[in-house]
């Protein structure tokens, strides 16, 4: 039965706030600091307008403003390095004029304020941000500090809050950088695996002036070879596919596994010729030295050389459509699409 045809198996997926937020703890930090700023800070900003402490209420209502205004950037935007920046220097900034209008409260911003900033910029600017931040709420609150009494106190507690700042922000810089990695790579063949494909290619066919071929390849009576042998043995055609196909491949060709046997191969440079070239150097290749006992592995490729502006997912599409044909006309070969050749119908 023939499903209608359809791209949606190649729609990139929306990242839910969700999803989002776990995969970018600054990202998290910068919404939470948003958050404080509104419901923490302008109402102080309001109480104080009213009681007449106009340079306190201006202080609160510019730092709410500010460290807001980068939150929602960050979170419209996902880009959470300059929105990151312009937070870390804003709280600093924030507990000298707190220091300046209400004395002894910029004591207690201190600790929280050197803490986040190990959230939001590199360490070693964290740690010179969070010693202007020191220095500026011991200085402008000398007297409720206690002078040179409580100034050791003072610092050595905001230490070991930055030093605590310190080491779980690199464990989880490092726990997502991991998980990220994870996730974009398959586990059985360690290529990339559709979402990073999905990355990739998108930001590769937004390139000005991008062109390349992009291949879909399948590996021939594949369910054949799993029915017969058992999945250990067609996991183990897979990673052997896999290491010739990367073998024959240039530094700048990637290679990513869509699903099951089928892999896509994405050549970014050279034309239709220099592209066919070295897609039947994997073919031949893996005809040649991936065998289940005395029988060869075979695969059929579809590919499509990409015309700018076309996007990613129609040009994947063609090379899906060439690969049925590969299919039909006989498997173990290399088909381009045809000029009025569009998306096939799946069976």
């Amino acid at each position: 039965m023939s499903a209608a045809p359809s791209l949606s198996r190649w729609t990139p997926q929306r990242a839910t706030w969700r999803q989002a937020a776990f995969d970018d703890y600054a990202l998290v930090v910068l919404a939470l600091g948003g958050l404080v700023a509104v419901l923490w800070l302008a109402p102080f900003a309001v109480y104080r307008a009213i009681t007449g402490n106009w340079l306190a209420a201006v202080s609160d209502a510019v730092l709410a403003l500010t460290i807001g205004g980068a939150a929602v950037y960050a979170w419209r935007t996902r880009d959470t390095r300059w929105p990151g920046w312009i937070m870390a220097v804003a709280i600093v900034g924030g507990i000298w004029a707190i220091g300046v209008a209400a004395q002894f409260a910029a004591l207690f911003w201190a600790y929280p304020g050197v803490l986040m900033n190990f959230f939001l910029v590199p360490a070693p600017a964290a740690a010179l941000l969070g010693a202007a931040a020191v220095a500026g709420a011991a200085l402008l609150s000398w007297q409720e500090l206690g002078g040179t009494e409580g100034l050791p106190f003072f610092v050595i507690t905001n230490v070991l809050t930055g030093v605590f700042g310190y080491l779980v922000s690199q464990q989880a810089q490092r726990r997502i950088v991991r998980w990220q990695t994870l996730s974009l790579l398959d586990p059985l063949t360690g290529v990339g695996n559709r979402r990073l494909m999905e990355v990739e290619l998108a930001q590769a066919f937004t390139a000005a002036g991008t062109g390349g071929t992009l291949a879909v390849l399948d590996l021939d009576h594949f369910k054949a070879i799993n029915d017969q042998h058992g999945h250990e043995v067609g996991d183990a055609v897979l990673r052997d596919v896999v290491a010739v196909a990367q073998a024959c491949l240039r530094k700048t060709d990637r290679l990513y596994r869509l699903g099951g046997e089928e892999f896509v191969i994405w050549l970014p440079h050279g034309d239709q010729a220099a592209a066919a070239v070295v897609l039947e150097r994997v073919r031949c290749a893996v005809r040649a030295q991936v065998r289940v006992g005395e029988r060869a592995v075979t695969l059929s490729a579809g590919a499509a050389t990409h015309a700018p502006p076309e996007a990613w997912e129609a040009c994947l599409a063609r090379a899906d459509a060439a690969l049925y044909r590969a299919k039909r006309e006989g498997r173990d070969r290399l088909v381009w699409p045809l000029i009025d050749e569009g998306i096939p119908a799946r069976t």
